[in-house]
């Protein structure tokens, strides 16, 4: 219900009114004693709208004041900013400004949330290759030290899947050096700088020295690539953009090493994880070693990933298993046959007996 206000501008009393709009005038008769006021719309000297509320002054100081109050004000408003583009856009505001707000503040919350979770691992992943080489190679030497002191190796099986890698052409600028220590989980990964930690229980499920071959040529491209490093970079973005916030620099490497038993979950974006298993197939055909090896091994994988939830899988940052084993089987020399070399099909399952 609307409720109209009427000031002679004089006094402090106010007066109920009722209002009409013309094209030029505008009428105001007041309740108490019908008495009526009409004032020229050209001597209005300024108008308002705020919460439903119009606020007219008419005439010089001391002005005549008008207060339109209800559903009628934003009408009365329209009217009176007919040909006046400052108006019309004061009144839009004055009208939206709770939903323009909420708006605002919708779009600043969805931005911050992009920043924070999308563009800031987005650029900490990218940054990766700013890092000088022998930071990486320190930052994944304190990484092993400190996984090391809670697992324990298998001393004789890590001596000769470092003679196994040994045997094998490897590009890398990277010294690679293989751990392999005691765990029934199915898992392997790369720190970063060279060093690969490989889980007794994936050997022992291993069944030829080709899906081993593959195992190292995935981690070893994940190394050279420096997929692991990107990841890490990528995981720890947020933190590294608090510490620099606070000035705290050396907070983050003290951080990273804090939280190094995560790293052995480490996920890799599907980009890299694609990048590892293609470049790892490069290696397998440079080495004159069967990339069936390779699908054996994802096929070994897949088959541990089935007891998964579906929930887990559609929010895994890996690939579907099942799409890199097409990957491999697509590739041109996936089906070609290659003669086994007796020696790294020894040091296999020399390391295989050694984890009996």
């Amino acid at each position: 219900m609307d409720n109209n206000i009427y000031f002679d501008g004089k006094t402090a009393q106010s007066h109920d009114c009722a209002v009409g709009f013309y094209d030029s005038t505008i009428h105001i008769t007041l309740l108490q004693n019908q008495n009526m006021i009409i004032w020229d719309k050209s001597h209005i000297s300024d108008f308002t709208l705020k919460n439903d509320i119009l606020i007219i002054k008419y005439g010089n100081f001391p002005h005549q004041t008008l207060e339109c109050r209800g559903e009628s004000s934003s009408i009365y408003y329209n009217k009176l900013a007919a040909n006046r583009i400052d108006k019309k856009a004061e009144g839009f505001w004055a009208k939206n400004f709770n939903k323009i707000a909420i708006a605002l503040c919708v779009i600043f919350i969805v931005t911050c949330f992009a920043g924070y979770f999308i563009i800031l691992p987005w650029a900490g992943e990218k940054s990766a290759t700013l890092i000088p080489k022998d930071i990486e190679e320190s930052l994944g030497n304190n990484l092993y030290e400190s996984i090391l002191q809670s697992s324990t190796e298998e001393d004789s099986a890590t001596f000769y899947a470092n003679k196994f890698i040994s045997k094998l052409k490897v590009n890398s600028d990277y010294d690679i050096q293989v751990t392999v220590v005691e765990s029934e989980q199915i898992n392997a990964f790369a720190l970063p700088g060279g060093h690969i930690f490989i889980y007794s229980e994936i050997i022992k499920q291993a069944n030829s020295y080709e899906e081993f071959a593959a195992l190292l040529s995935h981690e070893i491209s994940h190394v050279t690539y420096q997929h692991s490093l990107k990841s890490i970079c990528r995981s720890a973005a947020s933190s590294f953009f608090i510490a620099f916030l606070f000035g705290d620099v050396t907070g983050i490497s003290s951080g990273i090493l804090q939280q190094a038993n995560e790293f052995k979950q480490l996920h890799y974006s599907r980009e890299l994880e694609t990048q590892a298993d293609d470049k790892g197939y490069e290696m397998m055909i440079q080495n004159n070693i069967s990339p069936k090896g390779m699908i054996d091994l994802l096929t070994l994988l897949k088959n541990q990933s089935d007891d998964m939830d579906e929930m887990t899988k559609y929010f895994s940052t890996h690939p579907e298993t099942e799409e890199r084993i097409k990957n491999i089987q697509s590739k041109p020399l996936a089906s070609k046959k290659f003669e086994q070399s007796e020696d790294l099909k020894m040091i296999f399952n020399t390391i295989k007996s050694h984890l009996d």
